[in-house]
């Protein structure tokens, strides 16, 4: 059986899971290998799961040979795997930041082959991703486990979750890390059927997610991993517009939550509408003082010198608006 090492440009994809390159064995072992692996001096330049595949069922791979002509190695690499495989904008990441800084292994003088996009810049637009992700995903390269690199490259962990984790001390990420990705996930469906079931948002469902995080002991980076996961599983929220259709189509009252971060109702008469805006803004403003979970001794030594002002004038117009509410109050339900 022919032996074919990898070229650099076959390794800045992650490799597939374990049950992906079972799936693909299966398929090459009832069907054949359907698509060649393509090699470039000698070297597999794309196919490097279809090579594992034949190797595992002790098959010679098809194989099939390509010139400096086709372009850059790297730039080829990148156009076959990015539309062939559904890789997470963390993954995407991590590919542009080792495309960043791959030796582009130039060529003879007289190859006709594209210059490699080494720029960050080039790279996160190569690969579709934000520069600052890719600066993210290059610290965790640089500074990341091996344990933690792979986790971002099997979509286990998202890359802005790893670049903090990339900055403590190697011990201290394996620490971290002992808690796998199927209890991440797991904790994160906690955390949505409780808020659900609770039918509670802000600051109460904020609550709930710290009940849980104590419950299950977790650690900051372990919460942050935990949001990842519920924001990977959550649907994209509404458009302002969408959302007012939705909640016209639902109850009477009923708000729903939009891109621009502020809740929404059906079309109503102005006069309604304004009224339940100043509703969602007083129940939130009461919720959220009701809840604080420490005395006023505490707060008042929590106040950073530079917020001094503001919280003067802030405590100037809450305190007699209070005041006078709950006198309001007091005297409607008497």
């Amino acid at each position: 059986m022919s032996h074919y090492p990898l070229h650099p440009a076959a390794e800045i994809f992650p490799e597939m899971d374990a049950s992906a390159l079972a799936a693909l064995t299966a398929d090459i072992a009832a069907h054949g290998q359907r698509e060649p692996i393509l090699i470039l001096d000698g070297q597999v330049i794309d196919g490097r799961c279809r090579l594992q595949a034949c190797e595992q069922l002790g098959i010679e791979p098809l194989v099939r040979d390509v010139s400096a002509e086709m372009g850059d190695p790297y730039v080829l690499a990148v156009s076959l795997n990015l539309h062939r495989r559904h890789l997470t904008e963390s993954q995407r990441a991590t590919v542009a930041a080792r495309l960043e800084s791959a030796d582009p292994g130039r060529p003879q003088k007289g190859a006709n082959w594209h210059d490699l996009p080494v720029t960050r810049d080039d790279a996160a637009k190569l690969l579709n991703v934000g520069v600052r992700s890719v600066a993210r995903a290059a610290k965790v390269l640089q500074d990341g486990i091996p344990e933690l690199v792979a986790a971002v490259d099997q979509g286990q962990v998202a890359v802005s979750t790893a670049a903090d984790l990339a900055r403590l001390p190697a011990e201290t990420q394996r620490e971290v890390l002992t808690r796998n990705p199927d209890e991440i996930r797991a904790i994160a469906r906690e955390v949505k059927e409780r808020i659900t079931a609770a039918g509670v948002c802000g600051p109460s469902a904020v609550r709930i997610f710290d009940r849980i995080a104590k419950e299950q002991d977790l650690s900051g980076i372990e919460q942050c991993s935990v949001v990842e996961a519920i924001k990977a599983d959550a649907p994209a929220l509404p458009t302002p517009s969408e959302a007012k259709r939705i909640a016209a189509q639902g109850k009477p009252g009923l708000a729903v939550l939009a891109t621009d971060g502020r809740y929404h109702t059906a079309p109503a008469d102005p006069a309604e509408e304004a009224r339940l805006e100043r509703w969602m803004r007083l129940r939130e403003g009461l919720e959220s003082l009701a809840t604080v979970p420490f005395p006023p001794s505490e707060a008042l030594t929590s106040i950073p010198a530079y917020q001094q002002r503001n919280v003067t004038e802030w405590l100037s117009r809450a305190v007699p608006f209070l005041h006078e509410l709950h006198q309001l109050w007091s005297q409607h339900h008497a």
